[in-house]
């Protein structure tokens, strides 16, 4: 996973433990790591992943997690995460793997929610994602 490097001229501020969480849970997504990922959801976790389908409790989405092993994500980028009370939102890119002998790079916006700003555990996730062109960059 990479990380936008700070600008010059940007001031560089401390990470919230919300802000690691959520770097280490798109780590997670992208090493396969569903026991991790899995301990960072509620019972009642829903995961909408806009205009394709919605995966509803710990059993679903632990499911999905399983089946991503085979061909989920390969490398995850993030470009921006933006962290505020019980919402956190990270735009990057991924690519992911389409045939063994192919990947292929999306763009993609996930708002991580939780019960809380203090919680450890979101609730809902929803992912946008979008194919990038060969020669589009984000």
């Amino acid at each position: 996973m990479t990380v936008r490097k700070v600008l010059p001229g940007e001031k560089r501020r401390n990470m919230s433990n919300r802000e690691k969480l959520i770097k280490k849970i798109n780590k997670a997504f992208a090493d396969g790591d569903a026991e991790f990922i899995s301990k960072c959801v509620t019972e009642d976790i829903r995961w909408v992943i806009v205009g394709e389908k919605t995966i509803a409790g710990r059993k679903d989405f632990e499911a999905s997690l399983d089946r991503m092993k085979l061909g989920g994500p390969l490398e995850i980028s993030v470009e921006n995460l933006i962290n505020e009370k019980e919402k956190c939102v990270v735009e990057g890119t991924v690519a992911m793997k389409v045939n063994q002998a192919k990947a292929k790079k999306y763009a993609f916006c996930d708002i991580y929610i939780f019960p809380d700003e203090n919680s450890d555990k979101f609730k809902e996730l929803r992912t946008y994602v979008s194919p990038i062109k060969d020669n589009q960059s984000i």
